[in-house]
C-alpha cells in the first residue's frame, strides 16, 4: 500500500482561505497528510482566490515532493496560450470552478476549456457542486449540460470532483460508461454523512471501485477526519479495491508512478 492520495486539497499563495480563519499553506497541508498517512496530494489552485498566480503556485509546490500542482483557469479568453504555459511550468492538469467562475456546466465556455486542454492532453479537474441561492440557481440538469460537453470533446481526461454531490448516482453513471473520466467523492463523503448518500458512497466504492478516488477538501476538511470516514465506507472492500479508490486509480489517471521514491 503506497497510502494515501488526495484528489482535492486548496492551499494557497496567502495562507488564508475566504477570511474565514483556516490555515491554508503549503506547509501545514503537508505536515497533516503526513500525519494521516497520506503520501501524496493534488495541491490545487483556484482561478483568482488569495493571489493565485500559475509561477508562484507550482513554485511553492516544488518545495514538497508529495504535491501534484493543478493549475486554477478561468474558462474564458486565450485559453491555448495559457494552457501551454500552464502545461511548459509543469502542471499535471487544471481545475475549473463554475460558481467562482460564474459558468454553468451547459455554457459553450466550457465546451472550449475541454477543448484546449484534450488539445494538449491536460487532464480537467471539474467541481460538480452547482448549487446556489435561487436567484442564480441553475435552471437546468448541470448533467444534461455537462454530458452536451463532453458529446464535443469526448476524450478530454476528466475528474468529476465531488461526484455530483447529492446527484451521486446519476454522475456514476455516466462515468461507468466513458473511460476516460474519475468520479470523486471529495467533500460529499464529508457533508453528507449520517444521510441516504452513505450507501450509494459505499456503493460507488465498491461497485467502481476502478474508476472512483476520493480527496481532503482541505482546508475545509481534515486528512485525520477524511481517513477516518473513507475507513468507515471502505468497509469490507478488498485489499486491491481499497489500494484503487485510495491512490491507485488517480496515479493511473494522472500517468504518475505508483511506487514511490
Amino acid at each position: 500500500m503506497s497510502g494515501f492520495f488526495d484528489s482535492l486539497s486548496h492551499p494557497t499563495l496567502t495562507g488564508d482561505w475566504f477570511s474565514r480563519g483556516f490555515d491554508a499553506t503549503f506547509s501545514t497541508l503537508v505536515e497533516r497528510m503526513r500525519e494521516s498517512g497520506f503520501s501524496r496530494a493534488c495541491a490545487v489552485g483556484l482561478a483568482g482566490v488569495e493571489g493565485y498566480d500559475h509561477g508562484r503556485f507550482i513554485k511553492a509546490c516544488r518545495s514538497y515532493p508529495e504535491l501534484v500542482p493543478i493549475a486554477g483557469i478561468h474558462p474564458r479568453g486565450d485559453l491555448a496560450a495559457e494552457l501551454r504555459r500552464v502545461k511548459e511550468l509543469g502542471f499535471a492538469g487544471i481545475k475549473l470552478h463554475p460558481r467562482l467562475s460564474d459558468f454553468s456546466l451547459g455554457d459553450e465556455c466550457l465546451v472550449g476549456a475541454l477543448t484546449a486542454a484534450r488539445n494538449l492532453d491536460l487532464p480537467v479537474f471539474l467541481c460538480t457542486y452547482c448549487h446556489r441561492p435561487v436567484e442564480s440557481a441553475p435552471v437546468e440538469d448541470p448533467l444534461y449540460g455537462l454530458a452536451r460537453a463532453l458529446r464535443a470533446v469526448p476524450d478530454v481526461r476528466l475528474v468529476l470532483l465531488h461526484g455530483g454531490d447529492v446527484e451521486l448516482m446519476r454522475y456514476m453513471q455516466l462515468v461507468r460508461h466513458s473511460p476516460n473520466i474519475l468520479i470523486d467523492l471529495s467533500f460529499t463523503m464529508m457533508k453528507y454523512a449520517g444521510s441516504s448518500l452513505d450507501l450509494d458512497l459505499a456503493y460507488v466504492m465498491r461497485g467502481f471501485n476502478r474508476r472512483t478516488c476520493f480527496g481532503v477538501d482541505h482546508p475545509e476538511y481534515t486528512h485525520a477526519d477524511v481517513r477516518a470516514r473513507f475507513d468507515e465506507l471502505a468497509a469490507g472492500l478488498s485489499a486491491e479495491e481499497r489500494y484503487n479508490v485510495a491512490f491507485g486509480n488517480l496515479s493511473r489517471f494522472l500517468r504518475l508512478p505508483e511506487e514511490l521514491a
